[in-house]
């Protein structure tokens, strides 16, 4: 029996990482006296808010356009597709700093921030739990990473249970991904809500009345601005397509882009040893052995993608505006060298979406033929 197949039947709650080499105490140090030294912030960086500013615009305008143009159908598709995508680009960029503590000092603003994740379709009490929690601590360990499970649809780690039609994984793998916000909005919080659970190891904490009322609220809104409103404009079919091209749109973005630093050739799986169950490591060292940079040259896609194209850097420092990535990579690359780690990093955006389509082909590879084929 599989270590995942244990943690799963007998849900552990906690991996502790056993090892220390000094890598994350050194590493803190100098991104600190670099902040210090040229009188950065790390939260409440002006020029987040004016990102901010220029993304909810754009989320605004693509609706209001949507409602008020009296637009071509064609024009209108085009328009879902934009509010789609700027709705993503808030997560990216707003939603994911503020529910990391790092879009402001002020507690309250990170709140208020954070939940613009409602207006993805989603909650925010759960994401803080599933990603600030699960993902960021146990990053890539099937059975505590939440964001290696799929119900079966997908192979993530080799780790984990393989399927027949896990074969045509790296074929069907954009559609199941497109999907991701409708089940975010429809079913997976919905499950949430009621059981407690998504799955049999991975149980959320009690919600509070106020964690109660943020969820209805939030399913509330979006059900407005994407049944409601528009319902006043268009006929009800019209209505459902435009939704279905939103939400689509949403979850293809958010998911490709958070995937892309987990399941590529560099990245590794760790297994969990010993009894009780502990990562032979340390956590710093294991983030960045399980996460991987793409594109770090591409302007746009960095601007867009709120930083997370330095994985990286933002495992390592989720507290830190993702402003400042791109300056603290160097100093993260210089770090693991000295210590003999292996930064990973794919030069392009093209070459990343190769990786990880090679990966899950390779994933979905009947196991056995896997391991003869490596030998």
């Amino acid at each position: 029996m599989s270590v995942q197949s244990i943690i799963k039947q007998t849900p552990v709650k906690a991996l502790p990482f056993t090892k220390q080499f000094g890598f994350r105490k050194i590493l803190t140090e100098r991104v600190e006296k670099y902040l210090k030294e040229h009188n950065l912030p790390a939260r409440d960086v002006p020029a987040m808010y004016v990102k901010t500013t220029i993304v909810m615009g754009w989320w605004l305008v693509s609706y209001l356009l949507l409602l008020l143009g009296g637009f071509h159908p064609l024009v209108n598709v085009a328009l879902c597709i934009s509010f789609g995508l700027a709705t993503a680009g808030m997560g990216f960029n707003v939603m994911h700093d503020a529910n990391h503590g790092a879009y402001s000092k002020h507690p309250w603003i990170n709140k208020l921030m954070g939940l613009t994740m409602e207006l993805l379709g989603s909650c925010s009490v759960f994401w803080r739990q599933k990603h600030n929690v699960w993902h960021h601590t146990y990053t890539n360990i099937v059975g505590m990473d939440e964001d290696l499970e799929t119900n079966g649809l997908l192979r993530f780690s080799p780790h984990d249970t393989w399927k027949p039609f896990h074969r045509y994984q790296h074929l069907y793998v954009p559609f199941v991904y497109s999907l991701a916000g409708l089940q975010w909005l429809l079913f997976r919080d919905f499950q949430i809500y009621f059981t407690g659970r998504t799955d049999t190891w991975h149980r959320y904490p009690p919600l509070s009345r106020k964690d109660k009322l943020i969820f209805w609220a939030g399913k509330l809104t979006i059900l407005t601005l994407l049944w409601g409103i528009p319902l006043l404009v268009f006929p009800w079919w019209q209505v459902l397509i435009g939704f279905l091209l939103v939400m689509l749109t949403i979850g293809l973005a958010l998911t490709t882009i958070f995937q892309l630093a987990h399941v590529m050739d560099a990245a590794e799986f760790p297994e969990p040893a010993g009894n009780p169950l502990q990562i032979e490591n340390e956590w710093a060292v294991h983030e960045v052995q399980t996460t991987v940079n793409f594109a770090p040259g591409n302007k746009l896609l960095n601007w867009y993608a709120g930083g997370l194209n330095y994985q990286i850097e933002h495992h390592l420092f989720p507290h830190i505006c993702h402003l400042h990535y791109p300056a603290l990579s160097k100093i993260v690359r210089e770090t693991c060298t000295e210590f003999g780690i292996r930064y990973n990093s794919i030069p392009t955006w093209r070459a990343a979406i190769a990786s990880h389509l090679r990966v899950l082909r390779q994933l979905g590879t009947v196991p056995a033929l896997s391991k003869a084929a490596s030998v």
